[in-house]
């Protein structure tokens, strides 16, 4: 029988032989970097989506401790996969891993009744329509995040507008 010291001392044992699984933090070299022309929405968005959405992160304490640093550098790939500010030309080229990342509601529903718009180029407009629509949905920065990053990730409604008319601005000249 199993006595409750020897299930401790496994389970400490298993936490200690996780942190030998190997994971990949980088910082790829900033491709093509957007230039905000405001740099109010730039400080917004290096502040509030940089840690997932660019390959600028800083790698919190956390990103090393398994089993979250897995769950962490597995949101930080997915996040650059769908929106990287440090290269926005592939994030239009691709329209995000799978065609799926920055495709707006419209563009989805058009693919939903039968339109091909998965794996198309994405433009400057849809980025900013799904940074607003994600923002205004609460669905970006996710919930979980908030539990290391409220005060960086929360923006005020007059925050959020500023990052959008900045990403506007900057990827459309408008």
């Amino acid at each position: 029988m199993f006595s409750l010291k020897r299930i401790i001392m496994g389970l400490i044992s298993l936490f200690a032989v996780i942190q030998l699984v190997p994971v990949n933090r980088t910082n790829p070299p900033e491709a093509d970097p957007i230039v905000f022309k405001n740099p109010q929405a730039e400080a917004l968005a290096k502040r509030a989506c940089y840690s997932c959405h660019a390959n600028t992160n800083s790698w919190d304490w956390y990103s090393y401790i398994a089993p979250v640093s897995w769950i962490y550098i597995d949101h930080v790939i997915v996040g650059r996969q769908k929106l990287n500010f440090s290269d926005i030309a592939a994030t239009m080229a691709n329209g995000g891993e799978g065609g799926e990342g920055m495709i707006s509601r419209a563009h989805a529903e058009e693919e939903a009744a039968g339109g091909t718009t998965a794996g198309t180029q994405t433009n400057a407009g849809e980025i900013v329509d799904n940074i607003a629509e994600t923002m205004q949905e609460g669905s970006m920065p996710p919930s979980y995040f908030y539990l290391t990053h409220r005060a960086d990730a929360t923006l005020t409604a007059a925050e959020q507008q500023i990052l959008v008319d900045g990403v506007r601005e900057a990827l459309t000249g408008r």
